[in-house]
C-alpha cells in the first residue's frame, strides 16, 4: 500500500525529530565536546539541525551514517539509495550553494549548513545573524584531504572527543580497502614491461584530468601513465594532439563514445583501433563519497583483472561481480564497450 505525499512528509519529519531518541550514533554528546574546529571554522554546540547545500556532503553523510540530524538538502542533491529504508521519505530542499533559500534554512530552525564552497557574503551574514552557523568542506585534493573532511564531519555532528573516536573507526576499514587497492594495483604495474598510459576525458577530447585534478591523482594511484600529467586545469595542449597515443581512455558521458572513437584525435590511437574506451561514472570523482573505492576497484578490474579478484565474500561490493574478467589484450582487437547504462561490464586490459 502506498501512501499519500502528506503522510510521507509527516513521517519524514517524525523521522527527523525522532531520530536522536532511537540511534545511539545520533544521541546527544557531552558538552564537553564542544567547541570543535573543523575547515577553520569552530562551532560551539553540536548542532540538532543540519542542512546540507551539496550532493557532495549529502552522499558523504549517507555513506557515513550521519543522516540523523540532516533537515535538508540542496535541489541538486538525489536520495542516496542506502536511506532507501523509508521508501516515500523526502527531505524537504532549500536551493543551491550559488542560490540558497535563506528563508527556508531559517523557517527549519537550522543550526548548521554545510557546503563545498563558499556562499555569497551577504547570504553567510543572514545565517549568521540568525545563529546559523555555517562550515565549507571544499573539495580534497587527495586521500589526506578526504580523510580530513570525513573525520570533520564526524567532528562536527558528535564533537571533538567522540566524533573523532568515530572517523578513527570508521576510517580503519577505509585505510584498508583504500591500501588494499593500491597494493594490488601497484603488483600488477611491476608486472608489466611499461605503464598502461591513458586519458580520462572531462568534456571534450581535448578536455582532460591533467596534474593538478582529483581524477588525475587517481589514475597516478592506480599505477597508470596519465597523458595529461604536466598540464593543468584540464587543459590539454592543441598543438601536441598529434602526440596522444594512450592504451585506454576513460570519459566521464559529457561525449559520447561513438563520438571519442570516430575522432581524428584518437580514432587511430591504440586505444581507438583496440576499442578501449571506457566509461567511469563521474559522481564518485566529484563527491569523493566512500564509494570512490568501488570505482576503483572496478577500474582495477578492467586494467589487472588477474590482481583484482574478490578473494572473501563480503570484502568488495558484489555488484561488479566476482568472476574472472577475460585476460586477452587491448590494443588488438577487442570488440567494441556499448555505451553505458549507465555502468558497462568490465572489459579486457590493455596490452604489455
Amino acid at each position: 500500500m502506498k501512501f499519500s505525499k502528506q503522510m510521507a512528509l509527516a513521517l519524514a519529519a517524525a523521522c527527523i525529530l525522532g531520530l536522536s531518541a532511537c540511534s545511539q550514533q545520533d544521541g546527544v554528546d557531552a558538552p564537553e565536546n564542544y567547541p570543535v574546529s573543523a575547515a577553520g571554522t569552530v562551532i560551539d554546540r553540536q548542532p540538532r539541525t543540519v542542512v546540507s547545500l551539496a550532493p557532495a556532503i549529502t552522499d558523504t553523510l549517507a555513506q557515513l551514517q550521519l543522516l540523523g540530524r540532516l533537515a535538508a538538502i540542496s535541489d541538486f542533491c538525489t536520495l542516496p539509495c542506502e536511506t532507501a529504508y523509508l521508501e516515500y521519505y523526502e527531505y524537504p530542499r532549500v536551493g543551491t550553494q550559488q542560490l540558497p533559500d535563506v528563508a527556508a534554512i531559517k523557517a527549519l530552525g537550522a543550526d548548521l549548513v554545510l557546503a563545498t564552497a563558499p556562499l555569497a557574503e551577504s547570504q553567510m551574514i543572514e545565517l549568521q545573524q540568525a545563529n546559523i552557523d555555517v562550515v565549507i568542506l571544499p573539495p580534497a585534493e587527495d586521500i589526506e584531504g578526504i580523510r580530513q573532511n570525513y573525520t570533520d564531519l564526524f567532528k562536527l555532528l558528535h564533537g571533538q572527543e567522540t566524533g573523532s573516536r568515530m572517523a578513527e573507526e570508521y576510517l580503519a576499514g577505509f585505510d584498508r580497502r583504500w591500501q588494499d587497492i593500491l597494493d594490488r594495483a601497484e603488483e600488477a604495474a611491476a608486472q608489466r614491461e611499461r605503464p598502461i598510459s591513458c586519458v580520462y576525458l572531462a568534456e571534450d577530447l581535448l578536455k582532460l584530468s591533467t596534474g593538478d585534478s582529483f581524477e588525475g591523482y587517481i589514475l597516478e594511484q592506480m599505477g597508470l601513465q596519465n597523458w595529461g600529467a604536466n598540464y593543468t586545469e584540464y587543459n590539454y595542449p592543441k598543438e601536441k594532439e598529434l602526440e596522444l597515443n594512450p592504451d585506454v581512455i576513460f570519459y566521464n558521458g559529457m561525449i559520447s563514445r561513438e563520438y571519442i572513437a570516430s575522432s581524428t584525435c584518437y580514432k587511430t590511437t591504440d586505444a581507438g583501433t583496440a576499442g578501449a574506451i571506457r566509461y567511469l561514472d563521474p559522481e564518485d570523482f566529484e563527491r569523493q563519497s566512500p564509494d570512490l573505492l568501488d570505482r576503483m576497484w572496478e577500474m582495477g578490474r578492467y586494467l589487472y583483472p588477474d590482481y583484482f579478484v574478490q578473494e572473501e565474500p563480503g570484502d568488495w561490493c558484489d555488484i561488479y561481480g566476482t568472476e574472472p574478467v577475460d585476460n586477452s589484450y587491448i590494443p588488438g582487437g577487442a570488440d567494441p564497450e556499448p555505451e553505458p547504462d549507465p555502468k558497462p561490464e568490465p572489459e579486457e586490459p590493455p596490452a604489455e
